[in-house]
């Protein structure tokens, strides 16, 4: 964490990781067999030319789409914003929208609830939750923090 900046890397599972390394293997392939194509069928011309060559343009920008994911995934803390990069897309949220961030214990999870009923869990290393959570309390002090041990609400 850089914290002149407030910058959080997303911690993704190893589920995660292995399912956008397959992603990026099958498009890899389809692009390789669509150059292949490209070039087989460059000397006929007609649709199939076009066809491959459009889909060596979406193999690629789902590959370069895939890596922005897993090394730019982050959420940046400003004055006024929280701003989750899900590596090419980038979602801000007003720091005043954020009404309480909850630590779930049990699960070890973090998540923060929004004024329009909404929710988020962050999705960083456990080691930063606290750093997370005073980065957003410094710019918000209105912010409620709950640590809790899931499912202690319930009655037996």
């Amino acid at each position: 964490m850089d914290r002149k900046k407030d910058v959080f890397m997303f911690k993704y599972s190893p589920v995660v990781w292995a399912l956008l390394s397959l992603v990026i293997i099958l498009s890899a392939a389809g692009l390789i067999w669509n150059i292949y194509s490209l070039v087989e069928y460059s000397l006929l011309g007609g649709a199939k030319t076009v066809t491959h060559a459009l889909m060596i343009i979406i193999t690629a920008a789902l590959i370069l789409f895939v890596i922005s994911v897993m090394v730019y995934g982050r959420y940046v803390v400003t004055e006024k914003y929280l701003i989750q990069y899900f590596g090419l897309v980038k979602n801000k949220t007003e720091l005043s929208k954020i009404i309480a961030i909850t630590h779930f214990k049990k699960s070890d999870k973090l998540v923060a609830y929004f004024s329009d009923q909404k929710y988020t869990v962050i999705v960083i290393s456990p080691a930063l939750y606290d750093a997370f959570v005073l980065s957003v309390r410094d710019k918000n002090p209105s912010v409620v923090f709950d640590s809790r041990i899931d499912g202690e609400d319930t009655p037996e």
